[in-house]
């Protein structure tokens, strides 16, 4: 399974049994879907970059209180992710949300820029992700 797997395999002491919260969920797929909106009119590729990061992170803590589950780990949310939905992903896709998350870290962290090219090559792929993540948790909601 390689490095990945491994990682992954760490952090399940990070993710913690809660009780289902349907209304929370819903209201963070909603904001997830606002950020969606507002990427279209951002011209700055490292800001479109995190707020792709920022919307999938929002749909998977989404579902994460749709399953009764919580973190406060980025890591543990793709772990999550990973271990329960590996079917509905392949290799790439997870690596890609993990290359995202440490793209969002060192653009918030370190003043990272992020080359245009690299977006553009990812950002079907991305969206792709995010469909996936919108049409599981709306399952879910019945919606």
């Amino acid at each position: 399974m390689g490095w990945f797997y491994m990682e992954c395999s760490k952090m399940n002491h990070e993710i913690f049994k809660i009780s289902k919260n349907p209304s929370r969920a819903k209201a963070l797929l909603d904001m997830a879907g606002e950020r969606l909106i507002d990427i279209k009119k951002e011209t700055k590729t490292y800001k479109i970059i995190e707020q792709y990061y920022e919307v999938i992170k929002e749909i998977l803590v989404s579902l994460m209180y749709l399953r009764g589950f919580k973190t406060l780990s980025h890591k543990s949310l793709i772990t999550y992710l990973r271990e329960n939905y590996f079917e509905s992903f392949n290799r790439e896709e997870f690596m890609l949300i993990d290359e995202l998350r440490i793209l969002r870290n060192d653009i918030m962290y370190y003043g990272k820029k992020i080359d245009f090219i690299f977006m553009k090559n990812r950002e079907p792929q991305i969206k792709k992700i995010i469909n996936k993540l919108f049409k599981i948790c709306n399952k879910i909601l019945k919606i």
